[in-house]
């Protein structure tokens, strides 16, 4: 049995933190978690954890259009590359935006 690393994923998304608080439920599924401030602590059923760092809220202005700027910082502690990628895929679908 070999321990998994931590694998740190980091993503600019445009969503202010209040948003990100209100569609974690749909982003996390059927993991718990703990929203402390700026911070988020996951965990699934196999006692696997995830550690998500919200950063500065900032504005990008494209045009008239002003778009919410968060980076997101995810910490994988025990997950191995195909549990990671399937976590992703939802957390993503979760904050997507219409448009593709």
């Amino acid at each position: 049995f070999m321990s998994q690393k931590k694998t740190t994923i980091t993503k600019q998304m445009g969503i202010t933190h209040h948003e990100f608080v209100r569609l974690l439920p749909q982003a996390v599924g059927s993991h718990r978690f703990h929203v402390h401030g700026n911070t988020v602590d996951v965990e699934n059923d196999h006692g696997h954890r995830i550690h998500i760092e919200l950063g500065d809220e900032a504005v990008r202005q494209i045009a008239l259009m002003r778009i919410p700027t968060t980076p997101v910082t995810l910490i994988f502690d025990g997950y191995d590359e195909d549990a990671r990628t399937a976590f992703m895929q939802r957390f993503d679908r979760a904050y997507h935006r219409g448009g593709g």
